[in-house]
This record gives structure tokens, sequence and C-alpha cells, in this order.
């Protein structure tokens, strides 16, 4: 007796003949039945001597991949197993004939943003406060009295791709002038365009950073240097409310290491403080021990070199709204 073909074999599968993919017609005109099953096939117009079984066996796997597909709902309820969940197979047309190509599915791609997504606003730093700060409702009389900077954080948060030769924003003024708020828009629409952002609060991330000196490889922490390459590496970092910091010599330092990693690459900073560069320049300069004021003159330069900077202007909105 005979020992059956492969797809013989599959042929004689009963569950098989059930799912409708398999036809003995398959076996008796391949070309003819594989093209009305894949169109496709028509326009390569392959001989009728190509549909070996071998052939076959690859179209019936990409037919029974289709049919998985049918009806999908979404990436979590894909009937697919292992590393083939997401995926979908099809046809690609060579010089020679067909081979198989996979892609990922539409909801397997939607799946995959998603977790980009949120793997982004978990490492901003931004909390749900930051995240509700947007340009949609951000104050209109700040944008009218700072009608220039807004159209310039507007532009960059809508424009900046990584890599960019775009510089970023040194946004000063007075207290309660919605500099954070537009800060946070900036991030937030650089998170939807799916672009890496770290929020970083100087008080306290000088702090913390200062307090790892004493504490270094202990605890469990990580240490400044991981700390420091994470600020270093991101697309856009953001600094809020610099200068308010206690200025010495260990966040000189780490302001210094940030930006002078960051400048090769320029890397773009989106920084608010209450001082102007110049009043920044001279409260590190006063602070700084004689050894190091060649490091914070250097630091200073980098941090123009890196921003364009503008001034914030209007009312405190805080102590508007206490007066209503």
């Amino acid at each position: 007796m005979d020992k059956p073909t492969p797809i013989g074999f599959l042929l004689k599968q009963a569950a098989g003949m059930a799912k409708g993919y398999l036809n003995p017609k398959m076996l008796q005109a391949p070309k003819q039945y594989w093209e009305e099953v894949f169109p496709e096939l028509k326009v390569a117009d392959l001989p009728a001597s190509y549909y070996t079984n071998s052939v076959s066996l690859k179209l019936m796997h990409i037919l029974s991949d289709r049919k998985k597909c049918e009806g999908c709902t979404g990436f979590s309820a894909c009937p697919k197993e292992e590393d083939a969940k997401g995926h979908q197979f099809s046809i690609g047309l060579t010089e020679t004939g067909i081979t198989e190509q996979v892609t990922k599915c539409k909801f397997y791609r939607q799946h995959l943003a998603e977790q980009q997504e949120h793997k982004l606003w978990a490492f901003s730093g931004l909390n749900e406060g930051h995240r509700r700060m947007t340009f949609e409702n951000y104050p209109d009389e700040q944008k009218r009295l700072n009608r220039e900077l807004c159209l310039k954080a507007f532009q960059f948060a809508n424009e900046y791709e990584p890599g960019a030769d775009m510089k970023g924003l040194y946004i000063f003024g007075r207290f309660g002038t919605a500099k954070t708020h537009l800060a946070c828009a900036i991030m937030n629409r650089l998170i939807s365009r799916k672009v890496g952002v770290l929020y970083v609060q100087a008080e306290k991330t000088f702090a913390a950073l200062s307090d790892l000196y004493f504490r270094e490889n202990r605890d469990g922490l990580p240490t400044r240097s991981q700390i420091l390459d994470k600020y270093i590496s991101t697309d856009v970092l953001v600094i809020d409310e610099l200068g308010h910091e206690n200025v010495n010599e260990s966040s000189i330092w780490a302001l210094y290491t940030i930006l002078n990693g960051r400048e090769p690459e320029r890397k773009p900073v989106v920084i608010t403080s209450n001082f102007s560069p110049i009043e920044l320049a001279e409260r590190y300069l006063n602070r700084a021990q004689e050894e190091t004021r060649r490091r914070t003159e250097a630091l200073v330069s980098r941090l123009l070199w890196l921003t364009e900077q503008y001034e914030m202007v209007g009312k405190d909105y805080r102590y508007r709204d206490l007066s209503h």
C-alpha cells in the first residue's frame, strides 16, 4: 500500500475537511483552486507545475491562519498561540514564485502602541495633575500676553522628532504665571506623539541625588550614575523650577553632568525657573566653590546653548483665584 502524501493524509482528517479550507479540488487542479482562493496569485500566473504538494502545504498554512483572523475583535481575543499571537501570514510574490510573509495585525499594532504610550507615561514622571495641563486648557490671558512663547512651545511640541536639530525652551518669570502648565502641555503633546519625555522637579530631584551620594549602592536603590544616565538619554528632559534646589557642589555637579551629557546629541531640555538666565548664573556662581566655578560657567553656557530663552509675563493666577 502506498504511503499517503502529506496533503493526502491531511485530506483524510475529518476535522480538516470540516474547516472548509481542505478541498479535494486542491489535488485535482491546484493552480485553479489556489488562484480562486487567493486572487493575488492570478497576477503571478505561475505554471501549473509550480503548485507542488509543498507549495500547497504552504498555502494551506496561510489560509488556515487567515481563517483564524476572521471575526477577530482584538489582540486579547486572538486565538493563535505563543509567538503567532497578533501576527498574520500572507503571500509574497517573488521572481521565482511565492513566499510566506509575516506581519503584525492591526490589533497587535494598536496593542503595542498602547503599551508604548503606557510606558512613556510611566517613565515621564508626570502625575495626574500634570497630565491635565494641556494646550487646550492653557489660560487664554497667558496665550495673549505671551503669544510668541506659546507659539514656539506649540511648534516644539508638535514638530520635534528625536535626533532633530531643534532647541528646547528656557521659560522664566514670576510665580503663578503658568510656566509649569506650559511645560506640561509640551510634555503631554510629545507623549501623544510617542516621543520619550522625562519630567523632574529640580528641588526634589537634586536633593535625592545629594542623598544618594551618601547611600551609594545601599538599600537596593539605583546609583546616581544610573539615574543621571536616564536623565541624559531621554529624548526630551523637562526640569521644573530650576534654581529652587539647594545650590551646592552636588547639585551643580549633577546639573552639569546632565547638560554636558545631552549636548553632543543636541538633546533638548525644557526648563522653567523664577530666575532669568543671568540671575540663575549669579545664583550658581555665588554658591560655587573656587574649584567648581569653571564648571558652573560651562553649565550655564550649555543651558543657553540647548535652549531658547523666553520670559513669561502676567499676574499670579493663584492670587487672582484667591481674590475672587
